[in-house]
């Protein structure tokens, strides 16, 4: 599986943050997409054509119609393979909320058939604003998918939801929308571990491990790109939140993370545990800092093993397991899907630091049968997809 090259359209209405499109544009040339761009009336005053065509975007202004291309919508709407509004404006929202085509945009989002995504970007009181949150319900209805938005501090200078989520987030929504062939997972609520836990030793100090939250984080994105409604229960990351998803939750601790689990499974259809917990926590918590000695022994105690806990009370439940190992990989996952009754594993072989921390990665997949499939070595984004395809035959 490979990331398909597309035909991209892009929207830019009048906003401030309508410089991080110029670095969207940017993303999508290096990895080899076509791209075009509509600029409301609006936009250009905070953008230029120049700006955009320099990353070979071909750039249409959109407010007015000429003699030669009165049709110049209709084209628009069947060319790209996807189209992205970034940012949308409360005002744009609204029009396309209303099914009003006054300009090139709206009337080319409303000839279009093909995925319409939505990236706003408003003052926090805008996006709060009754009648917004009605127009953006109206859209959910209509099937437009929204990407954001973030929480932050904004140009006015309020602080709150409202600002446009980064580049490279839009980036890698737009690579698993391409690399989501068909929607396998609609409807499915799935709940999925990611990160690191950590255990603390004393106020200063900790155990944890070199798990940097990649992988989950990338499954959580293709789960919500495949129609399912996710619940990331997320430990120790330097990521930030997917924005397109349902619920995020953070912990720090192994128990923490059981206990979020246990409060939020139900009515889950598909349990993922990709977190890398730890399987050990200090038994003798310190309240002050430990003074350094030449020697020093810490006693560890077991902490709950969250996968097998929950397969146990929720035996009904669709499970799949991660095992991280050095060596003997099969071996060790093979074993640990069935002493924990697991319905599907992921297995990697993480020695010699290729896979902590790293975009790529390869696995071996095991269902209940024991019937194996092994990927490639890829993008972490690719191997997600690969994931969900084996998930969504065997679930």
């Amino acid at each position: 599986m490979e990331t398909t090259l597309a035909k991209i359209l892009i929207g830019i209405t009048g906003s401030i943050a309508a410089y991080k499109t110029i670095e969207l544009c940017h993303l999508l040339k290096k990895e080899g997409h076509s791209v075009k761009v509509i600029l409301t009336k609006d936009a250009n005053n905070f953008v230029t054509p120049i700006s955009l065509a320099s990353f070979d975007a071909e750039v249409f202004h959109g407010n007015e119609y000429t003699d030669t291309d009165v049709l110049s919508h209709i084209n628009l709407a069947r060319w790209p393979d996807l189209i992205v509004i970034a940012p949308l404006s409360a005002n744009t929202l609204a029009k396309l909320a209303g099914g009003f085509a006054d300009n090139l945009l709206t009337s080319t989002i409303l000839a279009t058939i093909k995925p319409v995504y939505l990236v706003p970007a408003m003052n926090k009181n805008m996006w709060q604003n009754k009648i917004t949150q009605f127009n953006i319900q109206r859209l959910h209805e209509f099937g437009y998918k929204f990407w954001g938005p973030d929480s932050g501090l904004q140009a006015c200078g309020d602080v709150g939801e409202g600002r446009m989520i980064s580049a490279s987030e839009i980036m890698d929504n737009i690579t698993h929308s391409l690399l989501n062939k068909a929607q396998l997972l609609i409807g499915k609520n799935v709940m999925i571990t990611a990160g690191a836990t950590m255990e603390a030793i004393d106020p200063v100090r900790y155990i944890s491990n070199h798990s940097s939250g990649k992988m989950g984080y990338a499954l959580a994105r293709a789960l919500s790109s495949h129609g399912a409604n996710v619940c990331l229960i997320s430990g120790i990351t330097d990521l930030n939140a997917p924005n397109n998803i349902t619920k995020f939750i953070e912990v720090t601790t192994s128990n923490e993370m059981l206990d979020a689990c246990l409060e939020n499974i139900k009515n889950t259809d598909i349990f993922i545990g990709c977190a890398a917990v730890c399987d050990y926590k200090i038994k003798d918590y310190s309240h002050q800092k430990l003074k350094k000695q030449d020697n020093i022994s810490l006693t560890l105690t077991k902490n709950p093993d969250i996968i097998a806990t929950i397969k146990e009370k929720n035996p009904q439940l669709f499970v799949v397991g991660f095992a991280a190992e050095t060596n003997n990989v099969l071996e060790y996952a093979m074993n640990k899907i069935k002493t924990k009754n697991l319905d599907l594993i992921v297995a990697n072989d993480v020695s010699s630091n290729k896979v902590f921390g790293h975009d790529e990665n390869e696995v071996i997949i095991i269902d209940k049968s024991l019937n194996i499939t092994t990927t490639m070595r890829a993008n972490k984004n690719i191997i997600a997809h690969q994931i969900i395809e084996r998930i969504s035959i065997n679930s």
